[in-house]
């Protein structure tokens, strides 16, 4: 019988050999964990990795690494970056974090801060911004199972909404920004006519005047509606005006049986004056639309002061009637 020949294998040479370079192409590379940037709700840069948190801590001394510790702060989880904010390494022996990741964090996140964006830029009711962009996110469940109805979210959008309202004039005599000429979209003229502004100008107003300041709004939509009524219905609110006018005067139209407001008016007072003031503007206003204001009926509350301004107003017809509540 031939001789087994016994083969012994060296541990160290099989171990050496696996590592060789040939080998340790194909050996599978630790993979860089992808970085998303996104902002707290004070808009500091945060970055998200693997649905953890992150937020800046401080740099190394030679300001060539950036440390970034977790939010959560029972967990010492330390990322390491570039000043760039690429990934270099996670800080110590810690790498795991103490608790479960929140991957709907940076969908709520950056939702609201396309919130924030449009409350700070914007008129649109906060409530309206907020069901637009609630729709607009396409929400995984996670997210809207955390996310507060939009009557909460537009409530925490007011003190953002705040930073762009003017402070309270001290008097009547104020800039209106052309933010507030507009409407809510920025897309067509809503100021009508400011008594204190020159490019407002109507030559038809003729030389009446009132003591005090006049602010008319009217879009060309309501101007039309208001045109083609027959019947108006006045009234002025006292209690609500703001400081320094007397009255917000509003002017309603009927649509589909419906009462449909057409003109707000800050007036400085209640005398006739005021109120012809008021209609001259209407009248001229008529006149760019190539059309009449005549209504056959007005109705309003009774204040001497407008059934005078409405019997002395010679542009009214003949024909008109009025019914005093």
């Amino acid at each position: 019988m031939g001789s087994n020949k016994l083969t012994t294998i060296d541990e160290t040479e099989c171990s050496s050999s696996s590592q060789s370079p040939e080998n340790s192409l194909l050996q599978p590379s630790p993979t860089k964990p992808t970085i998303t940037k996104t902002h707290s709700n004070k808009g500091k840069l945060m970055l998200i990795v693997n649905g953890y948190n992150f937020q800046f801590k401080n740099f190394n001394r030679k300001k060539t690494v950036k440390f970034w510790r977790c939010t959560n702060r029972s967990c010492n989880v330390i990322l390491h970056t570039n000043p760039d904010d690429t990934f270099v390494k996670f800080s110590g022996t810690i790498t795991d974090h103490n608790h479960l990741p929140n991957p709907a964090d940076l969908e709520l996140r950056d939702l609201k801060r396309s919130m924030r964006t449009r409350a700070t830029t914007e008129l649109v009711p906060l409530k309206h911004i907020a069901e637009q962009e609630m729709r607009k996110a396409l929400l995984t469940g996670e997210a809207l199972a955390v996310l507060p109805g939009a009557n909460d979210i537009g409530h925490t959008l007011k003190h953002h909404r705040r930073k762009m309202t003017p402070t309270i004039p001290k008097s009547s005599s104020f800039f209106i920004p052309d933010l507030y000429k507009q409407n809510y979209n920025n897309k067509e003229r809503l100021l009508l006519h400011d008594s204190d502004d020159s490019t407002l100008e109507l030559n038809e107003l003729g030389s009446v005047r009132p003591a005090g300041r006049v602010l008319v709004w009217a879009s060309d939509v309501q101007l039309k509606l208001l045109l083609d009524s027959e019947r108006l219905y006045m009234d002025g609110t006292f209690t609500t005006s703001p400081p320094h006018f007397d009255q917000v005067f509003i002017i309603m139209s009927i649509l589909h049986g419906t009462c449909v407001p057409v003109v707000y008016a800050l007036l400085p007072d209640r005398k006739a004056i005021t109120y012809i003031y008021l209609f001259n503007v209407l009248f001229a206003s008529a006149k760019q639309f190539n059309k009449k204001l005549d209504p056959q009926l007005i109705m309003t509350d009774f204040e001497p002061a407008v059934e005078k301004a409405i019997r002395l107003e010679v542009y009214f017809s003949s024909k008109l009637s009025t019914v005093f509540d």
